[in-house]
């Protein structure tokens, strides 16, 4: 095999959001239907602060509620929304959804993706009655995030059924996004951390294995034949916990059986899609390598967790021979 191959292996983190509450006066079903709950047989208006496509999805996520609202609230309801000119009777929208880039001040929740009252029988209504939405969104997450924060509006807490739609923690996709191997530079920071493990490297051979490794590093801090992308910055660090990349050496790993390099990368899939989507951190691992041939191998493997490596390797990381690979293959 190949002793330049590159292996692979993804673990892919999907991103995990929650629903929240913003106001909670729990009253359980029956109460709820006994002393009238403010929208119970009610036609509520709604306006809605978004695009026509967001619009339509608010529209969707809503009619689920007229279908299910008197299994799960104990009434019915309808709504309406409003065109985007348009004024209700009275003036004023019984609920405004406004769809924004990020939801905040919404109760005790560190991320949340809606935000919405909960109203009840004995809840005073200050119409509108306030909706956010985290715009962005495929249209499958979006329709639930606004099925949820209707629920509340109809007095559903987190704990209440369907829990399909109303339970807190959830995992939404995003809209598709670029997958990391069609982006400039795979992070969402350009300015990247490196930490260097010793690994298996023997003790009497660790002061040639680091200047190796600084070898490398150095290439590739001056562009590495101007195939570094534009504006990274590559710091080496002590932390390999906080890094964005490690070095390791190892006498064996599972992303390949013969001596040789791969790297491990992990990254986020926010669109749900299957594929990286942006790089968090990538393990370099050195497979039963000459120290010698430390930095051509750390170089190559760099500039691919970079992203530099979408046009073609340069030169010295595709030519060199063995020898060369254990020598000053970059001048």
């Amino acid at each position: 095999m190949d002793r330049r191959a590159v292996v692979v292996t993804m673990l892919v983190l999907s991103i995990g959001l929650t629903g929240c509450s913003a106001v909670s006066d729990a009253v359980d079903t029956s109460t709820v239907t006994e002393q009238r709950h403010p929208f119970a047989e009610e036609t509520v208006t709604v306006a809605v602060s978004g695009t026509d496509r967001e619009r339509a999805l608010a529209a969707a996520g809503l009619a689920y509620w007229e279908e299910n609202a008197s299994r799960y609230a104990g009434f019915n309801v309808s709504f309406r929304v409003l065109g985007p000119d348009e004024t209700p009777d009275g003036g004023t929208a019984d609920v405004r959804i406004e769809f924004v880039e990020t939801v905040t001040d919404c109760g005790d929740a560190n991320y949340s993706a809606g935000c919405a009252p909960r109203l009840n029988a004995s809840t005073r209504v200050d119409r509108p009655a306030d909706v956010s939405i985290q715009r962005g969104l495929a249209n499958g997450s979006t329709r639930l995030v606004v099925q949820h924060e209707a629920g509340h509006l109809l007095g559903l807490s987190h704990a209440d059924s369907p829990q399909r739609v109303m339970r807190h923690e959830r995992t939404l996709a995003t809209l598709p996004q670029p997958n990391a191997t069609e982006r400039a530079v795979p992070w969402d920071d350009r300015a990247l951390t490196v930490a260097v493990l010793n690994g298996s490297v023997p003790a009497d051979e660790r002061p040639a294995y680091r200047e190796e490794v600084e070898y490398a590093l150095a290439y590739v801090r001056d562009g590495a034949n101007g195939t570094v992308p534009e504006n990274v910055t590559v710091e080496r660090v002590s932390d390999p916990e906080t890094a964005d990349i490690v070095v390791r050496p190892t006498d064996s790993a599972a992303c390949r059986t013969d001596a040789g390099s791969c790297a491990l990368i992990e990254g986020t899939d926010p669109d749900r899609d299957g594929a990286i989507e942006t790089y968090t951190r990538v393990e370099i691992l050195l497979v039963d390598v000459d120290t010698d041939a430390t930095s051509w191998h750390v170089a190559r493997q760099l500039l691919d967790a970079l992203g530099a490596s979408r046009d073609g390797f340069p030169a010295p990381l595709v030519d060199a021979t063995y020898e060369e690979r254990r020598g000053e293959w970059h001048g």
